[in-house]
């Protein structure tokens, strides 16, 4: 996955449409800023959530920040401060004793890894990600081969196209099942990705 990057997703809750989400990718000095904002629909109630992940050019976490609004509005913050060996939140000093990730830093790393495990240090525990057996997802543009990823703990898959863009995410919640699922791609100042043969509207003149 490069950048820049901006990543559409159409969102679905145990079968039905839930809402969409944006997934972008950008270079900020030598690292990076990754940000995710969705719309949510369902499971009630509607939330609209923004979560943000500066970078350093490793990919390890300088900040992150999560806001979500529905009823009411919870905001999570974190500075990852290396060299004074702390981790800062609201309420929160942690030792800074390993190289954490979040959320979104934990989603670049797998795009660019072939390692068949990887465990990731985060705020409040640890993910484990396990490779699967690669297999092919169908989209309206045809079929694509990806490489899975299961993390634990809980029951989530991310599936990877070859150029490491997260194209589907899968997370159980309860007794049904949340996903993402890739809509559109654009890198750079290129036109977004479409399916073949798709016609587009001319200008009226």
């Amino acid at each position: 996955m490069r950048a820049p990057t901006r990543l559409r997703y159409q969102l679905k809750y145990a079968g039905m449409p839930a809402g969409e989400e944006t997934l972008t990718l950008e270079k900020k000095g030598e690292g990076y800023r990754m940000r995710l904002v969705a719309d949510v629909a369902l499971p009630l109630p509607k939330t609209r959530q923004e979560w943000e992940s500066v970078m350093d050019a490793r990919g390890i976490p300088l900040r992150y920040v999560e806001r979500v609004e529905g009823r009411g509005t919870r905001v999570f913050d974190l500075e990852f401060l290396r060299d004074e060996g702390v981790v800062v939140g609201k309420d929160l000093v942690l030792p800074y004793v390993v190289d954490y990730h979040d959320p979104l830093s934990l989603i670049l790393k797998l795009g660019r890894s072939e390692e068949a495990t990887l465990t990731f240090p985060m705020v409040g525990g640890r993910v484990h990600a396990t490779r699967l057996p690669d297999t092919e997802l169908a989209f309206p543009w045809g079929k694509v081969p990806v490489k899975v990823y299961r993390l634990r703990p809980g029951v989530s898959y991310v599936y990877y196209d070859r150029e490491g863009r997260p194209v589907k995410f899968v997370q159980k919640l309860g007794q049904h099942v949340f996903e993402a699922v890739l809509l559109e791609a654009f890198e750079g100042e290129a036109e977004p990705e479409r399916p073949p043969n798709r016609k587009r509207r001319r200008r009226k003149r």
